[in-house]
């Protein structure tokens, strides 16, 4: 039995709750791991788990599917539209809830390339870093979401999921306005939230490095929470980002340490 990390039964909103059932079952069906992420993820994890609010509102919900090739996530896409509450969008990668509520479908596995990218159809001129995504599979949590029938969804860590907003920093223009300060609110809460004890105890050291400085030995313990779960190839992208943004003039240094 997989081991639940958190019991949130009536605590996500119902269209939440919904979506997630509809694509669960579907995927079940075809044998297509799937996680939560996004900003989505961001709340189960902070605000439902631990109540620590987050001012940007979520508007979406983003869900990270293994697949093998663009043929399997189209059927997987296809599947989802034809079973009655989804409707399809001119964006490959969305869906639309009873034509209200967007969900977002995002491809990783064996669909990468070497470099950890996927280039969307049907013109493959848009490309995307998935980089970090299997890693944060492997290592998301278990939540509870709704009883008889339960339903159990994966869900990105904490610190999976700050991987995942680094790499979109650096991706996409558009949107750093939005991952830096998802960023930010994870790297000032991740101790408050169930992670207290251990940065008392196995993290001790940490305050000391940097002379009690809060914020920083906040930053210090989510980098090594990453460390702890991220491949090789993946720790050398995010040390890429972050060397590169630290040392920038105009840069915006982020004082996290991938390697303890």
């Amino acid at each position: 039995m997989t081991p639940i990390s958190h019991n949130l039964v009536e605590k996500l909103d119902g269209n939440i709750v919904n979506i997630l059932s509809a694509i669960d079952a579907i995927a079940d069906e075809m044998d297509i791991p799937l996680f939560v992420v996004g900003a989505t993820a961001r709340d189960i994890l902070l605000q439902h788990a631990y109540e620590i609010h987050s001012a940007r509102a979520t508007i979406d919900i983003d869900i990270g599917v293994s697949v093998s090739d663009w043929d399997q996530f189209k059927t997987l896409k296809d599947a989802l539209a034809n079973s009655g509450p989804f409707t399809s969008s001119k964006a490959t990668q969305r869906l639309s809830y009873k034509n209200n509520f967007p969900a977002d479908i995002v491809p990783f596995g064996k669909i990468s390339t070497n470099d950890g990218s996927i280039s969307w159809p049907p013109e493959y001129d848009v490309v995307m870093s998935i980089v970090g995504f299997r890693d944060c599979y492997q290592h998301a949590i278990s939540v509870l979401i709704r009883k008889n029938p339960d339903l159990v969804v994966k869900v990105v860590s904490l610190a999976g999921l700050a991987i995942l907003k680094i790499v979109s920093w650096d991706d996409d223009v558009e949107r750093r306005g939005k991952d830096a300060g998802d960023l930010y609110f994870i790297i000032r809460n991740c101790i408050e939230a169930g992670n207290m004890d251990r940065f008392f105890e196995k993290d001790s050291d940490i305050l000391k490095k940097e002379g009690s400085d809060y914020d920083l030995s906040s930053a210090r313990f989510l980098g090594r929470e990453i460390s702890r779960m991220a491949s090789s190839s993946t720790k050398v992208k995010l040390v890429e980002i972050l060397e590169r943004e630290a040392s920038a003039s105009n840069g915006h240094g982020i004082a996290l340490n991938v390697y303890g």
